[in-house]
This record gives structure tokens, C-alpha cells and sequence, in this order.
């Protein structure tokens, strides 16, 4: 059950695969905001479509979310399932009492992002939903800092090995005189920080810009009307595809501000994408993947978006030995693997038997 589309349910294959090769069946309950239907496989798609727009107001989104309350619990009650699994924070806000009541022991929360937890008016209602699961996952070991601390958590790591697999993985660096590939894969948000990006690096032979993915269409725009040319761009594509644009970039762009506790504590797909993929990864100071990639020597700190930055990437990127990032990254990826497997024999153990 999730509040979002299946292209954003990141790593839900680490459950249904486990599922399927089983020959457990399974439904899917979800609200589309895009209205797009997705290929699936399960048993039944519970596909409620319930259009949310990015710029509209916070309180019409909200209503929409609520809406999606009544039709999920509707499904959840005349179906009495033997296991719920719960991804993403804003289901799990939404029906943390009804898990509580209906399904206790019997469902699993995914925490992917901060969703009001750190709130004292909050607290009470998530430990006691917590508490009453039969397990719960992260994504971040920064999370621990604001979630109940009495819960039971597994790491988990946004490693699609199912989607990445067949990849053509970067074998170099780019040389001098090669433009150097900046890209942004999945979500396009934060406008207007990626619109500093567009000015500065604006026509510099040097580099190009990327973006792909829903939202892309709007960078293009702002590029086409400012004459910026070292660009390429392509809005929404199906999560198969995301192997492809990885071999079009040699940068990726994960820079999404410092400013509120998420950003702060998340550590976004597009690292293990910067990881598999053997390529460098763009990251803000005061932020915990930017700490992680920083430390093992793929990730470039960014305070502000300028033409010192710009310089100072290029001389950088040109100073990377690609041999030391290519085990760095596989090193990593392998104890990525490892924890993932362990939550393999804990859907084994408390799902499937």
C-alpha cells in the first residue's frame, strides 16, 4: 500500500520479488497521481487515480491525500490481508491508527523520508504504530535521530539491482575536451536551484546539463527561452529505462538543498545510481549522504552554484584516479548487496513462512 505511483515506490521489488518467486500472491494498493497505469504483476491493482499537481496549494494536495484514506481502508477491510506493507511516510502518517487497530503484527512501515516525525504533536500516535509492526525499515541511519527509539529497524539500501542490471557501467573518465555530463535521473523538482545550474554552466563547452524525468520539461522550457544550448532533456520515462540515461551522464546532479531536516537525513537513490554506475556524485554541504559520498571520495561539496564552483569541479573531476572510485564504489555496493539479503531472509521469516 503507498500513497504514490509505482515509477516512486523505489526498492518495493526487494518485497514483491521475494513474493513472486514464492508464488505468494499479492495486491497493490495506490494512489496514481499522474494517471498513468503501470504495468504490474500481481493478483489485483488497486489503482486509485487522484490527479496531484506540484504548484498547487498545499491544502487542495492534502484533501487529495485524504480522499485515498476511505477508498484504501474500504479495500484493507473487506480483503483481510495476512501482511500489509506499507511504503512511503505519508501512508504511513495516513493509516498509522487503522495499522494499529486492524493489522497489528501483521503489516511493515518503509521510512524513506522525514514525514512530521520529528513533531512532538506526532510523536505519540507514530511510536505507538511503530511499536505495534512486525518490522520496520530505513534507508538512512540519520532517520534514528527523530524516529521512536524503542522500534525495531532494518537498513535498507536503495539498490535496484533488478533495474540496473544489464548496464553498461562507465569504464573511464572523460578526457580533456570532452564536455563532462552533468545529470539529473528521476524526479525534476527544486526549480529554480536548477535554474542557477542552467545559467552558470550556460554554453560552457566544457559541460553539459542533463535532466530526466517528470518535470524535466520545465528546465527546457527556461533553457529554450534562454538560448542555452549544452543541454539535453526528457520528461517522464519508465523506470526500466533509467539504465540508459545513467550511460549518458558522467556527474550526477543530487543537489537538493540543506534546508530542512529531510535533506539533511536522506540518502537519495541517486547515490547508489552514482555508485553503481562508477561515476562522481554532486552533494550539498550539511547533509548526511553528502557526508557519505564526500568521505569515500566520489561526491563534490557544493555550497554555492557559481562560476568558482564550476571551475573548481572541472580541475577536480580531472583529478579523480577512476580505478580508485571504481573499487571504492564496488567495495560499497557489495556491503550494500549484503544488508539488502538480510532483509531477503527477513520477509522469508516474517512474511512469506
Amino acid at each position: 500500500m503507498s500513497c504514490v505511483n509505482i515509477k516512486h515506490m523505489s526498492l518495493i521489488s526487494l518485497y514483491t520479488e521475494q513474493l513472486l518467486s514464492n508464488g505468494v500472491e499479492f495486491d497493490i494498493i495506490y494512489m496514481d497521481k499522474y494517471n498513468e497505469d503501470e504495468d504490474f504483476t500481481c493478483s489485483h491493482k488497486y489503482r486509485y487515480v487522484s490527479l496531484v499537481g506540484r504548484r498547487w496549494p498545499r491544502l487542495v494536495k492534502i484533501f487529495k491525500y485524504l480522499k485515498f484514506v476511505p477508498y484504501a481502508k474500504k479495500i484493507l477491510r473487506r480483503n483481510k490481508y495476512d501482511f500489509v506493507i506499507v511504503w512511503n511516510d505519508v501512508a504511513i502518517f495516513l493509516f498509522a491508527d487503522f495499522l494499529r487497530r486492524r493489522y497489528r503484527g501483521q503489516y511493515c512501515l518503509n521510512v524513506r523520508d522525514n514525514m512530521y516525525y520529528d513533531k512532538k504533536v506526532f510523536m505519540k500516535r507514530y511510536e505507538r504504530c511503530f511499536l505495534a509492526s512486525s518490522f520496520n525499515t530505513i534507508s538512512s541511519q540519520a532517520y534514528l535521530s527523530f524516529l521512536p527509539k524503542q522500534a525495531e529497524y532494518f537498513r535498507i539500501h536503495s539498490f535496484n539491482e533488478s533495474v540496473l542490471n544489464g548496464m553498461k557501467q562507465h569504464d573511464r573518465l572523460r578526457m580533456e575536451g570532452e564536455p563532462i555530463r552533468i545529470g539529473f535521473i528521476g524526479y525534476v523538482r527544486y526549480f529554480e536551484r536548477n535554474k542557477k545550474m542552467l545559467d552558470v554552466f550556460a554554453n560552457d563547452p566544457r559541460f553539459e546539463l542533463h535532466y530526466y524525468g517528470a518535470g524535466a520539461s520545465v528546465l527546457e522550457e527556461y533553457a529554450v527561452a534562454n538560448k542555452i544550448m549544452n543541454t539535453r532533456f526528457h520528461d517522464s520515462f519508465p523506470v526500466a529505462d533509467t539504465p540508459k540515461y545513467l550511460e549518458q551522464i558522467d556527474i550526477i546532479n543530487n543537489l537538493y538543498g540543506n534546508d530542512s531536516l529531510n535533506l539533511r537525513t536522506a540518502i537519495s537513490i541517486k547515490f547508489y545510481h552514482a555508485m553503481y554506475a562508477k561515476i562522481p556524485i554532486l552533494v550539498n554541504t550539511e547533509t548526511y549522504i553528502g557526508e557519505l559520498a564526500h568521505s569515500l571520495g566520489f561526491g563534490y561539496y557544493v555550497t554555492n552554484i557559481d562560476n568558482d564552483f564550476k571551475n573548481q569541479l572541472y580541475q577536480w573531476y580531472h583529478s579523480l584516479d577512476f580505478q580508485a572510485l571504481s573499487e571504492v564504489c564496488e567495495k560499497q555496493l557489495l556491503a550494500a548487496k549484503e544488508d539488502n539479503h538480510k532483509l531477503e531472509l527477513l520477509i522469508q521469516d516474517r512474511i512469506i513462512n
